[in-house]
């Protein structure tokens, strides 16, 4: 299994997905998302993974590699290839399923309590976990025609969506210590403009925030894409 992701910015990698990769004797590539000459043809058992970063998907009607990007997408989806969006990923899936991504009055930024979706537990047997996840985030959007809902958050109705093939987080399960850093040092000015009732001292309080979201996305990642086994690495 190869892994593609599409990267808009450096500093908003794979994060865990990458230990994850590695654990499973997974191939991981990353493609600049700003560079669709680049873009690989898809084949056999790929799996497309769209990563977030600072753009929104109202800029795409006049950014001419965002448009291209979400033919790429837009392709995968019709091919019901395994597909992967987080955060700005999930935004611009959810935008090409044909629904609306507006803007969050006040941003959601740092660490906020998921409420999971029952079915979304059961359809990946999942336990039911109420932990801190951690979120980075100006635009929000409406439930995809055809999908099934993730989770909320208090600002957040829908913090995530799913189909056989399609998983979209709207927050971020794979963040790391090193990649909530690399956001605050490229993002600072964004910050001011977040919701106070958000922790943005979580991580630091109780590094272990991190391991549990890890912890969470494993076997959804596992489930999802059809893994199990023994791994090739601890």
């Amino acid at each position: 299994m190869k892994i593609i992701c599409l990267q808009h910015v450096w500093y908003d990698n794979a994060g865990y997905l990458e230990e994850w990769s590695k654990a499973w004797g997974c191939e991981l590539h990353y493609i600049d998302a700003k560079k669709p000459d680049d873009y690989p043809v898809l084949s056999g058992d790929d799996v497309l993974v769209v990563l977030g970063g600072p753009m929104s998907v109202q800029e795409l009607p006049e950014t001419e590699w965002m448009q291209k990007e979400a033919d790429y997408i837009e392709k995968a989806i019709n091919e019901k290839r395994k597909i992967i969006g987080i955060c700005l990923g999930s935004q611009m899936i959810a935008h090409i399923l044909g629904t609306e991504v507006s803007s969050l009055p006040k941003y959601e930024m740092g660490w906020a309590e998921m409420h999971w979706h029952s079915d979304f537990l059961e359809d990946f047997e999942v336990r039911e976990l109420t932990i801190p996840m951690f979120h980075w985030h100006s635009d929000i959007y409406d439930l995809p025609k055809g999908t099934k809902p993730l989770g909320s958050t208090e600002l957040t109705p829908v913090q995530g969506f799913y189909t056989d093939h399609i998983l979209g987080f709207q927050f971020h399960p794979e963040m790391t210590v090193e990649g909530i850093q690399n956001l605050i040092d490229h993002d600072d000015q964004e910050i001011e403009k977040r919701d106070r009732t958000v922790d943005m001292e979580g991580p630091r309080a109780d590094p272990g925030y991190v391991e549990q979201s890890h912890n969470r996305f494993q076997p959804i990642l596992e489930r999802f894409l059809n893994v199990h086994g023994e791994k090739k690495i601890d």
